[in-house]
C-alpha cells in the first residue's frame, strides 16, 4: 500500500494515477478480500477517513488513513456512493468542508464495485479458505468454518515462511509471508526457514500468525548455526523484546551498531555469537562451526577487546543475547510490533500486507529476512 501511494503522489498523470487505483482494487477482488479491507484500503488512498454502512449486515465500519478503526457511527460526508445491488449499503469519505480530492469519484466508484463483487460466492481453494482462517476481519462463523472445510483439528500449528513449503500444502500467500495450517504437532523438514505459533481454536489463528511472524524475526538461515524454525511458544520473555522493537529502533541501539560496524571486516562475528551462545561449551561451538576450539577461543577474545561483549563475564552472556536478537530483529523485513496482522491491514497485491501501516496520502494524490553472515577464514587478529 505504501509503495502505491508513493506511486500516486510521484505521477503527474491523473490517467496513470487512475489506472493504478483501478488494478489495486482488481487485487482486492482476486485475493478475497473482506469489506473492512476495502474501507482500509480506501482511507488509505484517499488520505482521509473512510466508511462503510451495511444495512445488511447491521453495520458501519469506518477507518482512518493509518487503517486503525474509528467509531462505528455514521458520519456526515458530501462524499458517498450506494453499493450496486446491496440494498442499504453505501461507502463514503469523510472530507473536512465537503471538499473534494481529484480521485475521489474513482475510489469510491471502485470501492463500491469492489464490496459488491466480494459479496459473491467465492471458490473454496485451499488459499482462500486458509486467508479466511486467518483473517481477523472475518465473521468468527465464517472462520470456523473454513477451518472445517480444512479438516483441521482444534489445535492448529501456524507456520511463517517468505518461501512456499510443499511439505505443508493448507498455505496461502499473504503479504510477504506464505502461511500454512497443520494439525499440531508438526515434524518440519530440515531445509524449512519458519517462525510457528500454536492456535488452540479457530479465534486464535489470528493472533498465532501474528506470534508467528514474531517468531520468523529470530530465525537463523537453514544450515546456520542457529535455529532456522522458531517456535513462539519457546522464545518466553524473548517475544516481549520482538514486539516491542521494530527494525529501526532495534538498528539504532549502539550494540547492534558496533555489530554491523564490525561485520565488514569481520563476516564471522554472528555466526560465532550465535554458536557460543546455544552450545554448552566452547568445544562444542568449535564443531558447530568447524572450526579449531583455539581458533574460536580468539575470536571470543576479540569480540571482548572491541566490542565489549564478553560471554564468560557475569552479564556478558546476556548482553550478547540481547545484542544479537536485537541485530536480528533490525535485519528482518517484518515492519515492527504494530504488525499483528490487524486486518492484514489489507494491502492485498493478490494478497494482504500482514501488519504494515500505510503513509496517508495527501489530498492531491488520490483523492530480514535476516542473512546470517556465512563463515570465513579466521581474521580475528
Amino acid at each position: 500500500m505504501r509503495e502505491l501511494i508513493g506511486r500516486l503522489e510521484s505521477s503527474d498523470d491523473p490517467a496513470v494515477a487512475a489506472l493504478r487505483v483501478i488494478d489495486h482494487f482488481d487485487r482486492l477482488v482476486q485475493a478475497r478480500a473482506t469489506a473492512a479491507a476495502v474501507v482500509r484500503a480506501t482511507a488509505a488512498l484517499a488520505g482521509c477517513p473512510a466508511g462503510l454502512h451495511d444495512a445488511e449486515a447491521g453495520s458501519v465500519r469506518r477507518f482512518d488513513p493509518e487503517g486503525r478503526p474509528l467509531p462505528e457511527t455514521e458520519h456526515a460526508s458530501s462524499v458517498r456512493l450506494a453499493v450496486p445491488g446491496r440494498i442499504g449499503a453505501w461507502v463514503w469519505l469523510e472530507r473536512p468542508d465537503a471538499t473534494t480530492g481529484p480521485l475521489d469519484p474513482l475510489l469510491l466508484e471502485r470501492a463500491a464495485h469492489t464490496i459488491q463483487a466480494l459479496n459473491r460466492p467465492a471458490p473454496h481453494t485451499p488459499a482462500t479458505l486458509v486467508r479466511v482462517a486467518c483473517d481477523p476481519d472475518a465473521a468468527e462463523h465464517d472462520r470456523r468454518n473454513a477451518v472445517r472445510a480444512l479438516g483441521l483439528p482444534s489445535d492448529v500449528t501456524v507456520v511463517v515462511a517468505t518461501a512456499p513449503f510443499p511439505a505443508l500444502p493448507l498455505a496461502a500467500a499473504i503479504g510477504r509471508y506464505t502461511v500454512a495450517l497443520a494439525p499440531a504437532p508438526v515434524a518440519f523438514p530440515t531445509d524449512l526457514r519458519a517462525g510457528t505459533a500454536l492456535a488452540g481454536e479457530p479465534l486464535d489463528l489470528p493472533t498465532a500468525v501474528g506470534r508467528a511472524a514474531i517468531a520468523f524475526r529470530l530465525t537463523d538461515r537453514v544450515g546456520g548455526p542457529g535455529a532456522s524454525v522458531v517456535r513462539y511458544e519457546g522464545l518466553g520473555a524473548v517475544a516481549a523484546l520482538v514486539e516491542h522493537f521494530s527494525p529501526p529502533d532495534a538498528a539504532a541501539v549502539p550494540d547492534v551498531q558496533r555489530l554491523n560496524q564490525a561485520l565488514a571486516t569481520r563476516p564471522w562475528i554472528i555466526d560465532t555469537l550465535q554458536a557460543a551462545l546455544d552450545q554448552t561449551s566452547l568445544r562444542q561451538a568449535a564443531d558447530r562451526l568447524h572450526l579449531h576450539h583455539s581458533t574460536l577461543q580468539e575470536r571470543l577474545a576479540w569480540l571482548e577487546s572491541r566490542l565489549d561483549l564478553a560471554l564468560a563475564k557475569p552479564g556478558g552472556r546476556q548482553r550478547a543475547a540481547i545484542a544479537l536478537a536485537l541485530w536480528r530483529i533490525a535485519r528482518s523485513e517484518d515492519p515492527g510490533p504494530e504488525a499483528q496482522f490487524q486486518g492484514y491491514d489489507y494491502d492485498r497485491d493478490g494478497k494482504a500486507e500482514l501488519g504494515s501501516r500505510p503513509r496517508t496520502a495527501g489530498r492531491s494524490s488520490c483523492g530480514g529476512h535476516v542473512n546470517a553472515q556465512e563463515t570465513q577464514p579466521d581474521s580475528s587478529t
